[in-house]
């Protein structure tokens, strides 16, 4: 028995030395981190991440970009190495080259430039419809594409080699706001052998490819730790020769969904088994808790680059009328909204006073915020009579409408806060219902994001998030031409099958698209920030989308972790992270086991 126990504490401190060391030990793959993140996620594509804030905290995990925006918005390098722009004044061609790191997807894949020109592509593809794509309108033919009159295999996106990346444009741009739309999520590098086999591929774990630090292990929500990141071990690393934690330190980060909300917070940072080190998510219900106030003052609290809001669908049939075409509707609704009482209920998030969120830049050269050079062109609390008179003058009698608002049934605070607006809707005298939308669509119903895209939806609540640091892609969307929208092939013209979309919202302004064409001829910083100013402030007017609050981030760290960074779009960055003694953690939660000690015992003592 003494041998025995003698042979134990030998490999435990053969163990502790292993996985100290960070060595090749073939039970030393790393740490495993316990973390509570953002709500769960049902589907990893990068283009479905810009309308629910939690999204891009989990697929910025999965995936690298071109390049990474710091937490102010400026470009960083990731995927590529160098870049050159080349411009020839007397050819008029204006090109840049991108040279990309040597890099390998999750199934052991080189990514290639081929994956970055395919994520360039897409947008433009025919069943795509993303307001991403209105950042591209630099790179050549790429409005003749979106119009209709040229196919997407014209876009001068061209692969030169296997590291090599050339994009050529219609006029000399400005290369710091070009570098900044590479930072978007929506121009991830994807596998289009991956993407156009499976229409579903990013909404399984069996046909997720990932070229990120981690990929998907498990992602069933309805167990104790079902969702598990697991440290992709082709991320910068040669498998034959390169350590196990390289590029990433930790093995797995595990996700419990089934937990409590009291159990989130009382299980942070303590030496019980099944103890957590990092909070990206504080339950609703314990925003406000006085059994956790000391632990909720530690909380970092951070500004999201998305903003929370409400589509109008200016289109739809609502008792005999298109109701939200008339703006004196859309004003009254938006009055009636205490967005003090909404940003309180939610704890982390401000009453929003215009649509652009904090964290966007102001200019591409600049790190100030567009939002601290904006006019307040909403009022915190509700005016509820001048509302009531809005619609008297337009003539409407709210009892006779009903309507809803669509919402994300999986999302907590989307469903609180639609709660409030439907409440204040009814003060008015509409009848509103709250209607949640499942993640995955049922027999004979939408799935949300089915709801949002297709504009099959009265009212809509959504997280517009930032498709890249510059304001100019949040505001252009709602200009027609730079909607992103599929053309409608039922009506043709002269120079296309087809005819360009308006905003999902129907929202169309003459004068609104000739301030964005301005904004997007104007390649001088300044006057361009100015035009978007006042494009804001026109749609505040016409007030086709309503601002509710401004999203912010929040984060609870241990102090046993380490190396936890953040980014623009990343509140948590984990490639890097380390937690002090986690083979202890290891033991504890039995992700080691006696047996496996054992062996190594035994393996030891021969």
């Amino acid at each position: 028995m003494l041998k025995r126990i003698l042979a134990l504490s030998l490999a435990l401190l053969m163990l502790v030395c292993c996985l100290t060391a960070c060595s090749h030990g073939e039970l030393d793959k790393g740490a495993y981190i316990r973390m509570y993140l953002d709500e769960p996620i049902y589907d990893f594509d990068p283009l479905a991440a810009f309308d629910n804030e939690s999204s891009l905290q989990v697929v910025s995990l999965l995936f690298d970009g071109l390049f990474s925006a710091d937490e102010n918005g400026k470009p960083q390098k990731m995927l590529v190495d160098s870049y050159k722009y080349i411009k020839d004044k007397e050819k008029e061609t204006y090109t840049m080259q991108l040279t990309l790191n040597e890099t390998y997807w999750s199934d052991g894949v080189l990514l290639t430039a081929t994956h970055a020109q395919f994520a360039f592509r897409r947008l433009f593809y025919s069943d795509v419809s993303h307001p991403a794509t209105a950042l591209l309108y630099d790179v050549k033919n790429a409005r003749d594409i979106a119009a209709g009159k040229q196919s997407v295999d014209h876009l001068a996106v061209s692969v030169i080699d296997n590291k090599t990346l050339e994009i050529e444009f219609e006029r000399d741009i400005d290369v710091d706001a070009f570098l900044v739309t590479l930072c978007s999520p929506a121009l991830y590098p994807l596998r289009d052998d991956i993407v156009d086999a499976n229409p579903n591929w990013a909404k399984s774990r069996t046909s997720l490819v990932c070229s990120g630090p981690f990929l998907v292990r498990s992602m069933d929500y309805d167990k104790k730790d079902g969702f598990i990141l697991e440290r992709n071990a082709y991320y910068y690393r040669d498998r034959q020769k390169d350590k196990l934690d390289k590029s990433v330190k930790p093995f797995r980060i595990v996700v419990d969904y089934t937990a409590k909300a009291e159990d989130v917070l009382a299980n942070f940072n303590t030496d019980a088994a099944g103890a957590l080190y990092y909070i990206g998510h504080i339950p609703l219900s314990v925003r406000k808790s006085d059994a956790y106030a000391s632990l909720l003052k530690k909380v970092k609290v951070s500004d999201a680059p998305s903003t929370h809001v409400y589509y109008l669908n200016e289109n739809a049939e609502i008792g005999g009328k298109t109701l939200f075409a008339d703006a004196a509707v859309r004003k009254a609704l938006s009055l009636a909204v205490d967005r003090n009482a909404i940003a309180e209920a939610l704890v982390y998030a401000r009453a929003a006073d215009g649509l652009v969120p904090y964290t966007v830049r102001n200019r591409a050269d600049k790190s100030k915020q567009f939002r601290k050079k904006a006019e307040s062109y909403i009022a915190a609390t509700a005016n509820v009579d001048e509302a009531k008179s809005l619609l008297f003058s337009a003539g409407v009698t709210p009892s006779a409408y009903s309507f809803s608002i669509s919402v994300a049934a999986y999302d907590e605070d989307h469903i609180a806060a639609a709660e409030l607006v439907a409440t204040a809707w009814k003060a008015l005298g509409f009848k509103v219902t709250v209607e949640k939308l499942n993640a995955v669509s049922g027999e004979n119903d939408l799935s949300y994001r089915e709801t949002l895209q297709s504009g099959a939806f009265e009212v809509i609540a959504l997280d517009l998030v930032a498709t890249s640091p510059d304001a100019f892609g949040y505001l252009a969307p709602f200009a027609t031409a730079f909607s992103g929208n599929a053309l409608d092939y039922t009506v043709t013209s002269e120079d296309t099958d087809g005819a360009m979309t308006p905003h999902v919202t129907g929202y169309t302004s003459a004068a609104y698209d000739a301030k964005i064409e301005e904004a997007f001829a104007t390649v001088k910083p300044a006057k361009r920030a100015k035009l978007l100013h006042e494009a804001e402030a026109m749609l505040m007017e016409d007030m086709p989308v309503i601002p509710i609050v401004y999203n912010q981030n929040v984060s609870l760290k241990s102090s046993k972790l380490s190396g936890v960074s953040s980014s623009f779009y990343c509140r948590g960055y984990f490639a890097k992270t380390k937690l002090a003694g986690y083979w202890k953690v290891a033991l504890r939660d039995e992700f080691i086991t006696q047996e496996e000690l054992d062996k190594l015992a035994e393996k030891e003592a021969d």
